[in-house]
């Protein structure tokens, strides 16, 4: 698997498409890459380097034909991790983000008791 991490606000599903018999293109294929970096939501896994998707390694391989998805490479809006291995040592490298938002479990680690809240 390949780990692709995005800086982007919104996600961008990179469409591929062929010309039926009429000279119409029609979609092919779409691969969607996840975005939501800084947008406060429970339901993406955001690291300090962006939003990680998991993609197979010939996803991978057609997304790097795509001219939209090479310019997002370029511009550093999207980094491609690689192996699971990689993705974990590049976890390990990461320091945790000091301003980020407190867990309850952040409070029982200091021995301190949570903050009541309405929920």
């Amino acid at each position: 698997m390949i780990y692709v991490t995005s800086k982007m606000a919104a996600g961008v599903t990179y469409a591929f498409y062929a010309q039926n018999d009429n000279r119409i293109n029609i979609v092919t294929d779409e691969i969607t890459i996840n975005g939501g970096a800084d947008v406060i939501n429970k339901r993406s896994l955001e690291t300090p380097s962006g939003v990680v998707t998991e993609i197979t390694e010939e996803q991978y391989d057609k997304l790097k034909t795509h001219p939209l998805f090479r310019q997002h490479l370029e511009n550093g809006a999207l980094a491609v991790l690689g192996s699971e291995k990689e993705a974990k040592k590049a976890d390990k490298d990461l320091k945790e983000d000091a301003s980020r938002q407190l867990t309850p479990e952040d409070y029982s680690k200091k021995g301190k008791k949570k903050p009541k809240t309405k929920d």
